[in-house]
């Protein structure tokens, strides 16, 4: 769980990047209307990001001393964040990809 959660955390980096260079690719006087998509696909991969580093946390803490209640959170964030990457995805790819 500690693993897999890290790997997606990482994977939305790689979004949030795809994200920002494409934002900052826009001049500074461009109206807010136009970069509007990737602001908001900024703000949902945000999101996702800091959901996975509190699973990656509570994964770590559920290492660190076995409980079934911590594993339980860990397995329902982790469910919860695969939701949110898959989302993160698809916010991502209709900001590049249909302008």
């Amino acid at each position: 769980m500690f693993g897999a959660a890290a790997g997606f955390a990482g994977l939305l980096l790689v979004f949030l990047g795809v994200s920002i260079s494409a934002f900052q690719s826009f001049s500074g006087d461009t109206p807010p209307a136009a970069t509007a998509r990737f602001r908001r696909a900024g703000r949902w991969i945000l999101g996702a990001f800091l959901l996975g580093l509190v699973d990656v946390a509570v994964s770590f803490a559920w290492l660190l001393s076995p409980s079934r209640a911590l594993r339980d959170v860990a397995v329902v964030l982790f469910a919860i964040g695969l939701a949110a990457t898959a989302l993160a995805a698809v916010t991502t790819a209709r900001a590049m990809l249909w302008r």
